[in-house]
This record gives structure tokens, sequence and C-alpha cells, in this order.
């Protein structure tokens, strides 16, 4: 995922062989920490967009742990939101996002959302 269409940069270079071991609410709160980061970075783009890079990488990896599979579908269309946050050349608020996301963990909701 680059803006300039060239390799995609891997920012999480040893996380896909440790993922499956964080419990599901770590998983989805390590998403939603670099939404926030995104969120507190809106006036520096290019910093923004790396935290959106960086959160679909852990959207993805989040995708092939086999936990996910009830909740696969929602994770999906997270993507796809995060997807349209990236591609907007003026950074949007990723707050609703964040809570959305959370909600798909009963744990991460009573940790964070409430």
């Amino acid at each position: 995922m680059s803006l300039n269409n060239t390799s995609p940069i891997i920012w999480h270079k040893t996380l896909d062989q440790r993922m499956n071991t964080f419990p599901k609410h770590q998983q989805i709160l390590m998403v939603c920490n670099e939404l926030n980061r995104g969120e507190n970075n809106m006036k520096y783009p290019e910093e923004y967009h790396r935290c959106m890079e960086r959160a679909l990488e852990l959207i993805d990896l989040l995708s092939g742990d086999p936990r996910w599979i009830s909740g696969l579908k929602e994770l999906r269309r997270g993507r796809r939101e995060i997807a349209r946050h990236y591609v907007n050349p003026v950074p949007q608020s990723t707050r609703q996002l964040q809570r959305v996301l959370i909600q798909l963990d009963k744990n991460a909701w009573e940790m964070i959302g409430k």
C-alpha cells in the first residue's frame, strides 16, 4: 500500500507470525490504535496516510485469523472504510470507524467503548 503505486510497504514485518497469539480484543484495539494515530495526525496528511496503511495491514492480518471467521464480513466492511479514508486526499476523522470496530469484540467494547 503506497500512494505512489510502488511495491507495498510492510509495516509489521514479524507480526504476521504472531498475530494469532494475541487475544481478539487486543487485535482489534491494535487496528483502532492506528486509526487513533491517524486522527491525531490529520494536520499531517503523509503521516495520516501511513497510519491508514498500517491499519489496513493489521485488518488484513486479522482477516487470516480463524477466530474472526464469524465476524469476517464486518472486518472486511471496516477495511473498506479504512481504504476510503486512505484514498481520500483530505484526511477524515476516524472516531466513528474506531467505535464501530471496537464493537466487533465484546471485551474491547467493555474496555474502551463504554
